[in-house]
């Protein structure tokens, strides 16, 4: 595998992420070669100082480290999976940055390790005007040595980055599981942002009031996790039964307010899957049993 000492990249896919991340590199002197399908996006990046070639090839054997940030993974092995840009991958370190699920990175790097291209799997937990920072989160996983050469690169574009160790797998697995985290917590504020509107109450308040209590709201997943991985749902501080009924309430309300009852609708119906089957005495991650 191609040692990096000359400190130069290659960055396929000049989206809104991908020119982020070319950018972002050429600020912290790297040399940087960067190809997209439409060559036209790489004019501003070429102006600001990085190498534009018109071929896939000449962009990847330019770089001993290889960013592919594109919409999917079809996409990505289209571009790469064919003969000519197989063979420019060989001896370098091919780092993908497209989102996916975890069978799509396996699947991506036993082709990768086939031909001789080392490979790690990433994911961004962050939009493209927070990359860069000391604090941005990006998972990792692949094979420990790609990962050790690829590193430094890595760092400058998410000071928060954290290798996952070498299934590839395991950085689209720690995103999903965040974002699915994340994006249900988002539904939730939703819900409640149209709750503050129609009672009077600026929404701006439920935002700051939920970033203040983040810990507290942290804490309470963090139990949720022990008590499925411990597998003892018992004694509980608040009921799957009591959190049912509490659904209710905000159905209630919603209906009397007229909001969208989507969002206490759905969660009530996961609840009450888990008290049909039994568990409503339970912690409420007794639900985990019914999914």
């Amino acid at each position: 595998m191609t040692t990096n000492t000359t400190n130069k990249v290659t960055v396929i896919g000049l989206g809104d992420m991908g020119a982020v991340l070319a950018g972002t590199l050429l600020q912290h002197g790297y040399e940087v070669t960067v190809w997209n399908r439409s060559p036209e996006k790489a004019a501003p990046l070429q102006s600001a100082g990085a190498h534009a070639p018109a071929s896939l090839t000449a962009a990847i054997t330019a770089s001993p480290i290889v960013i592919v940030c594109v919409t999917n993974y079809n996409i990505s092995s289209s571009l790469l999976q064919t003969p000519e840009a197989t063979a420019a991958l060989k001896g370098r370190v091919l780092v993908e940055l497209t989102s996916g699920i975890p069978q799509e990175a396996r699947t991506a790097e036993q082709w990768a390790t086939s031909n001789g291209i080392g490979y790690i799997d990433g994911a961004i937990l962050a939009t493209p005007s927070q990359m860069g920072r000391p604090d941005t989160p990006l998972f990792v996983s692949g094979a420990a040595a790609a990962w050790q050469q690829s590193e430094p690169a890595l760092r400058t574009l998410a000071g928060g980055i954290a290798y996952m160790g070498e299934d590839a797998g395991a950085a689209a697995t720690w995103d999903i599981g965040f974002l699915i985290t994340m994006f249900g917590a988002m539904s939730g504020f939703f819900h409640g942002a149209k709750v503050f509107a129609a009672e009077g109450i600026p929404i701006s308040a439920l935002g700051n009031m939920i970033h203040q209590v983040a810990p507290v709201i942290g804490e309470m997943i963090k139990r949720q996790g022990d008590t499925i991985e411990s597998g003892d749902y018992s004694n509980p501080e608040s009921s799957l039964d009591i959190c049912a009924n509490g659904m209710d309430l905000f159905i209630q309300h919603a209906r009397q307010s007229n909001i969208s009852t989507d969002v206490p609708v759905f969660i009530k119906s996961i609840l009450k899957r888990a008290q049909d089957a039994g568990f409503g005495k339970e912690q409420v991650a007794a639900t985990f049993k019914t999914l």
